[in-house]
């Protein structure tokens, strides 16, 4: 098959995390989002309403509108009522929550990722709502915090609006819920609503506090994959996690030369875990498991994809780990 690359791309760009917590909005309405595990128990953590973030928007504004943080705000917010409507090189379904992202969570869960988890560096791609990076997280706020611990913990996605509507907003929700937050939030008054999350000059300073202590180092990234830089991010990644990011046929070729890219960067040698979850079949695309399988082989023949997941209820999904021999 003759691969076909992106006729447009957005820049490579990373973000401030200490200008996207001040740019949060004063409160943020969350909802239950219930992760099954592979243990067959359920993790439930809080995932921001879409309402919410549209909410934001409007009230907020858009500030300048020639500027191309503007012009992408605004043409977020007509996504946020149909979050699963792609389009493509504009909007790439970061806003909605999709089901092999569950699955992913669900293996990395199975293996005690975030549990044993000490020194790492992990890549999400398209990452979007980011919940298996979110369940990692859990793992680790949830444990006491060591020493030994050093945790890097990268997230892109194609949309810069997704990163600070919605991934950044999930990573403060998770942590709070969690035991590192526990002093934070007893330290509130008892009518805070359970399903509002003020936030507030001390909340942030805690959750900053939090990433210190538990020696976790967050960095956002959005842009097109053929224009990411690894050489920027700091070289390659002992874990790599996409989910539902293979539909596209164009896009196919760039997401597996930076996967590789961020497993081999700098002729690394160490020990990497490659995952990506997807569908069999996305019908009426083109993508799907055979076709990311051969554009793996293509781009590297030594590699090797290998089903470690399989879900056969309804349309078959895949968790699959790339080696990349």
């Amino acid at each position: 098959m003759a691969w076909e690359t992106e006729t447009a791309s957005r820049p490579f760009s990373e973000l401030s995390l200490d200008r996207m917590l001040e740019n949060l909005p004063s409160k943020i309405s969350h909802s239950p989002l219930a992760v099954p595990l592979s243990n067959g128990s359920t993790l439930t953590i809080p995932r921001r309403d879409l309402f919410d973030a549209r909410f934001q928007l409007i009230s907020q504004g858009t500030g300048d509108v020639e500027s191309a943080e503007s012009v992408e705000l605004m043409s977020t917010l007509q996504f946020l009522d149909n979050p699963s409507d792609l389009v493509p090189l504009i909007y790439e379904g970061g806003l909605k929550t999709w089901e092999c992202s569950l699955d992913l969570a669900a293996y990395l869960s199975g293996i005690d990722y975030g549990v044993k988890c000490t020194k790492a560096r992990t890549l999400e791609l398209g990452c979007g709502t980011t919940v298996p990076t979110l369940c990692i997280l859990h793992d680790i706020f949830s444990s006491p915090p060591t020493e030994e611990r050093e945790i890097h913990v990268h997230l892109q996605d194609y949309n810069a609006s997704v990163l600070q509507l919605i991934t950044i907003p999930n990573i403060i929700l998770t942590w709070y819920h969690s035991s590192a937050a526990e002093t934070c939030r007893s330290g509130e008054l008892e009518d805070q609503v359970e399903s509002t999350l003020n936030i507030t000059s001390q909340l942030l300073d805690s959750f900053r506090k939090s990433l210190e202590t538990y020696r976790i180092h967050i960095r956002l990234f959005s842009g097109s994959w053929e224009n990411f830089d690894i050489g920027i991010t700091g070289g390659s990644y002992n874990l790599i996690l996409t989910a539902e990011t293979i539909y596209r046929l164009d896009s196919l070729p760039s997401l597996v030369r930076l996967m590789r890219s961020a497993c081999l960067a700098d002729d690394h040698t160490g020990e990497y875990l490659c995952l990506v979850a997807a569908k069999a079949v996305y019908f009426g695309v083109g993508g799907g498991v055979a076709e990311f399988t051969q554009c793996v082989e293509q781009t590297n023949q030594e590699a090797r994809v290998e089903t470690v997941l399989e879900k056969k209820s309804g349309v078959i999904r895949k968790v699959m780990s790339v080696r990349w021999l």
